[in-house]
């Protein structure tokens, strides 16, 4: 299915299930149509929605504009497509950022929002530190894995996991 946005931009996206509308922004940019599991699993309890953003996977590559604004608007036509007047979101990581500016531009127009993994709206300055300290403390339980912080394959898994109160 394609949406068109107001400038003219062909966004892909996909309908399934039955019930209250739920529209899922993937993270990225770039990690495209990443729901097609998790819409699977809901298609018995909500209307879900997933679509590529503008640039990624089945969307039309365009140029800009890349700001939050513009991919709001692009989240809107989503909404305007499927005639919802109301939808709950869900996004992970730049789509949780994503989502989040969509409710606050648009409180009226969002049932709930489930916010994964997303950035926060505050600067660096006021989390990175506190992340650091959880990511050190992490590694300094198993010594060896301090060590060789930068060759782990589980690297990314310990990075995730510092976001979390508890260890893994």
């Amino acid at each position: 299915m394609t949406v068109i946005t107001e400038g003219g931009v062909r966004l892909w996206a996909s309908r399934s299930g039955e019930g209250e509308p739920l529209v899922l922004c993937h993270g990225g940019p770039g990690l495209w149509d990443m729901f097609e599991d998790v819409a699977g699993m809901l298609d018995d309890r909500a209307t879900v929605i997933r679509w590529d953003q503008r640039g990624c996977g089945r969307s039309q590559r365009c140029a800009g504009p890349w700001t939050t604004d513009r991919f709001v608007a692009d989240l809107d036509a989503v909404r305007r497509h499927f005639g919802l007047d109301r939808m709950a979101l869900l996004g992970h990581s730049w789509g949780a950022q994503l989502a989040l500016s969509y409710t606050l531009a648009h409180p009226e127009r969002v049932s709930t929002l489930v916010y994964v993994s997303g950035t926060g709206i505050e600067p660096k300055s006021q989390w990175h530190g506190a992340y650091k300290e959880n990511l050190t403390a992490r590694l300094d339980q198993v010594p060896e894995r301090l060590a060789r912080w930068r060759e782990l394959p589980e690297r990314a898994v310990l990075q995730r996991s510092a976001d979390f109160a508890t260890g893994l």
